[in-house]
């Protein structure tokens, strides 16, 4: 299903905006910036983009073909003084931020991102009162294993030196104590941790509340601006649905360095010392090399309330404990795990409605259960503000999502090619069907393994349709892109992009495959060479001034592997869109059309690929349509049909030269 506007289908093609996942100026390589004496006194003011510089970001971000923004609020830019306490600056910059984008012709999407949590946790999203609220001290995190922290790295070692770190490690803490832990009491507190409440209510409810009325403050400020908002940026289960605390059992690809199995992390988490397996990460997945001995010297559990918060923590629930041990899972004393399935099998007291969707003795499901709850309730409260946004239902990664019949909602997954993210190399010769393998589609890993060229990008474009294919809702992959510091910096210093061109190409082919729309990540405007997108090493931002790209170009200075991602498309249609594929060797553009009435398709031509002068608005196009008449104007082609059929584009003097595309950078 397609996105229709004014009775014609329209594709979405945009960018995530990638600055806004932590305050101004406090990149995630600087230590300091998570100490908790000054994480009330941060600001996300001026991120994602400085008010006086957007207008720039945003009129090129329109040339290069883009028509959607999806742009971050995380809680903490919101709530970060205290629960209650908003931030009213930041809310009025965001507000004046979508009018902008509105007004350089942008659709927004609010995304309320999220990554592990929080960037106290190793990622990015709630504020440190959150942490506080479920009994965690962060500044233990690093020598408990807890999470592991870009800048706090290596772990163990009074000197820091985050680039250091292996590739992804952040990763790693989607199955450690402190995400796992906040995750299931944010989304399941209620029935897994019924002595942990603040104020009169489960941490569950207490938590949710709050993320709530945050993003009512927002919405009720933006009114109609936002086109559409997401929940929560890619939701995670934490412990719940786990079936046993002494395995590792979930997403091998996050096993790297120490390895702790739950129980293990919960012992870590009180300061009891383990010998845990160490990963590395190999060619063809994640390897154990040995153990390792972890001797803490602290618990990561808050010892004292902090008076900032003003709180009332119920007695049942004492600091400086587990709370897991506190609820019965385990022993302090002993180390004993009671329940090896306490999160895989609802508890007796848990609340009743659950119980009603789960048999007692499981198996649980996180997705139909927790998730599906918090979304509802998501959806009812932004309605009252912005009632006719599009609410986008984003599970957890690769999760197929519950069936849903309501209107204004749709779709928006993610996909990332595993192996390039992990790897930070394009395999062109062999991949594999990570989203299959997930989902348990094969019975053996050697069954999901892809061999040559032609079958990786089959492999690819599969798994983009499987996940299209998970509901009948229009679908937009809100995330998708590729690290540009391949193969150790390579492109940066020969100036190739060759391997990003064929990676980005691969998998925005494979969107085009099921004419589906998308929100590339990302669009960092502060991106350098050697700290990238400035949070956790990632390097995956469109732009990096320091390139060298088109240095005489008002649009495209800067822009890295272009060929890739400025690439034509039909932006809007009479009727309904039957095929499309570009081919980014040849310039040739092929669409396909069904309408049952007269009408008209707009089509993005971009200059990048079909320039005639270096007027960066004239274009030169061959075009060949099986009925109607086409004009241009700019970088856009208007076809006029009866009813649809084929049109077939390329650039009338050839194909342009990796040079001239910006594929090599001289």
């Amino acid at each position: 299903m397609h996105f229709q506007e004014a009775g014609r289908t329209i594709i979405l093609r945009g960018v995530n905006l990638a600055d806004g996942k932590f305050p101004y100026e406090q990149p995630s390589y600087h230590l300091e910036f998570l100490a908790s004496e000054i994480a009330s006194e941060c600001t996300y003011v001026d991120t994602p983009l400085k008010l006086e510089d957007a207008p720039h970001h945003l009129h090129k971000l329109r040339y290069l073909g883009f028509n959607v923004l999806r742009v971050p609020v995380v809680w903490e830019a919101l709530e970060h003084s205290g629960p209650g306490i908003y931030d009213e600056k930041y809310i009025e910059h965001v507000v004046k931020l979508a009018q902008l984008c509105n007004e350089h012709g942008f659709k927004v999407i609010i995304n309320p991102h999220q990554d592990l949590w929080s960037r106290f946790a190793g990622g990015s999203g709630a504020p440190l009162w959150t942490l506080h609220a479920c009994g965690l001290d962060p500044a233990y995190f690093g020598e408990t294993h807890a999470s592991v922290r870009y800048a706090d790295w290596p772990m163990d070692s009074e000197t820091k030196d985050p680039k250091s770190i292996p590739n992804m490690m952040w990763t790693t803490n989607h199955n450690r104590l402190a995400a796992c832990t906040l995750f299931s009491l944010f989304f399941g507190g209620r029935d897994f941790a019924p002595k942990c409440q603040i104020d009169g209510l489960s941490i569950q409810e207490y938590l949710q509340k709050h993320y709530f009325a945050a993003y009512a403050k927002l919405a009720e400020r933006l009114g109609d601006l936002p086109y559409a908002y997401d929940s929560m940026n890619e939701p995670e289960a934490g412990y719940i649905g786990w079936n046993d605390l002494n395995k590792n059992e979930r997403d091998n690809t996050a096993k790297i360095g120490s390895t702790p199995t739950p129980i293990q992390s919960m012992r870590l988490g009180m300061g009891l010392a383990q010998t845990v397996d160490e990963y590395r990460l190999g060619q063809t997945g994640p390897h154990k090399t040995g153990t390792i001995e972890i001797k803490p010297k602290h618990s990561c559990w808050l010892k004292q309330e902090d008076p900032r918060w003003k709180w009332k923590r119920a007695d049942s629930w004492p600091l400086n404990t587990c709370v897991w041990a506190l609820n019965g899972v385990w022993d302090v004393t002993t180390g004993e795990l009671k329940k090896a399935n306490y999160f895989d099998d609802l508890p007796e007291m848990s609340d009743a409605a659950t119980r009603a969707e789960n048999k007692v003795g499981g198996p649980l499901s996180f997705i139909s259960s927790y998730w599906q709850e918090f979304h509802q309730r998501w959806s009812q409260t932004m309605r009252k503000y912005s009632p006719n946004a599009i609410m986008f239902i984003q599970p957890s990664v690769f999760s197929p999502p519950p069936p849903r019949d309501e209107p204004l909602i749709a779709y928006s997954p993610h996909f990332y090619d595993g192996l390039t993210i992990m790897r930070k190399h394009w395999h062109e010769r062999w991949n594999a069907d990570v989203v299959g393998l997930l989902r348990g589609n094969y019975g053996s890993k050697m069954f999901g393994l892809r061999v040559g060229k032609g079958n990786v990008r089959k492999v690819i474009s599969a798994q983009i349709g499987e996940l299209a294919h998970d509901v009948k809702l229009p679908t937009l992959i809100g995330e998708t892109g590729i690290p540009f510091n391949l193969d150790d910096d390579k492109a940066y210093r020969d100036g190739d992009y060759s391997s990003q061109v064929k990676a980005l190409d691969t998998i925005l082919g494979g969107c085009d495959d099921h004419l589906l729309s998308f929100t590339v990540w990302a669009y960092s405007a502060i991106n350098t060479q050697k700290w990238g997108d400035h949070w956790n090493g990632e390097d995956l931002s469109l732009y990096c001034a320091e390139t060298g790209s088109f240095p005489n170009h008002p649009f495209l200075r800067g822009a890295r592997a272009p060929a890739a991602w400025c690439r034509p498309y039909a932006e809007s249609l009479t009727g309904e869109p039957k095929s499309m594929s570009f081919d980014v060797s040849t310039g040739k553009f092929e669409l396909e059309i069904e309408s049952k009435e007269p009408g008209y398709a707009v089509v993005y031509v971009p200059w990048l690929h079909y320039k005639k002068s270096d007027d960066p608005e004239e274009v030169d196009l061959d075009v060949k349509i099986s009925e109607g008449d086409w004009s241009v104007k700019g970088q856009y082609l208007r076809w006029d049909y009866m009813k649809g059929g084929k049109l077939k584009l390329s650039r009338a003097g050839g194909a342009l030269s990796p040079e001239q595309l910006g594929t090599i950078v001289k």
